[in-house]
């Protein structure tokens, strides 16, 4: 909105018009991008690879195996007690 700081003088209703019908294709395109991106940030995400599946597995078994660990050492150390 390169207008906003310079007010306009319009001589005719048509020059009017004209600026109307402007700004309102740019509010339409405006808002047909504002769908697009909306829309895109509800799609689904695409299918994972093989690769990027076995990774997650693997750190979430590592995981698992440090928390059974962690588990494992603090009921032993309040056992003794």
């Amino acid at each position: 909105m390169d207008n906003a700081t310079k007010p306009q003088t319009y001589n005719s209703i048509s020059e009017i018009r004209e600026r109307k019908e402007t700004i309102l294709a740019e509010m339409r395109k405006d808002n047909a991008d504002i769908g697009k991106k909306w829309k895109s940030l509800f799609q689904k995400s695409p299918e994972r690879k093989k690769g990027i599946t076995v990774a997650s597995v693997i750190s979430t078994g590592t995981g698992l195996i440090d928390g059974f660990l962690f588990v494992w050492k603090i009921y032993r150390k309040f056992k003794k007690r």
